[in-house]
């Protein structure tokens, strides 16, 4: 027997990838403002890009997006490829996600309702989700950049 899932569970599952991306964006942040530990900040925003590449597939299946999503827009390169600026693209990505949660959640509970102010929830998520997932982009660019000094 195969089990289909609802839109609303979609809408769920996303939410809950959203808020484990925002504590891996978290934990990386942290790592990255100590100055130490790339490697174990690398890991974790990994975890947080596969939670952010997850919520998307969600919203995705859900039917949450439209040709109105906004593009991605990449994240501003800020002054130099520092462990500084690595920390604040993981700490906005996880801002971002943590709005994008609750934008989802709401959704959910509206999901019975209203569905067409459900389905804007979930579409003011999924842009969210898209600059999220630029910031970790950009944080990525950023490791890379550190990974060989760290080496050294």
């Amino acid at each position: 027997m195969s089990t289909k899932h609802s839109k609303k569970e979609h809408l769920e599952a996303a939410a809950s990838h959203h808020e484990q991306a925002a504590r891996y964006h978290h934990g990386a942040s942290r790592h990255f403002e100590a100055g130490k530990d790339y490697a174990h900040a690398a890991h974790q925003a990994m975890i947080a890009h596969g939670h952010t590449l997850h919520a998307i597939d969600q919203a995705h299946v859900a039917g949450a997006h439209s040709a109105n999503t906004p593009p991605v827009t990449p994240a501003s390169p800020g002054s130099g490829a520092d462990s500084a600026n690595a920390a604040k693209h993981h700490a906005l990505a996880a801002e971002l996600h943590e709005q994008a949660a609750q934008h989802m959640r709401h959704a959910v509970k509206l999901f019975d309702q209203d569905r067409s102010a459900a389905a804007h929830d979930a579409q003011l998520a999924l842009a969210l989700a898209l600059r999220a997932l630029s910031h970790g982009n950009e944080a990525a660019k950023l490791f890379v950049k550190l990974a060989p000094a760290e080496a050294s």
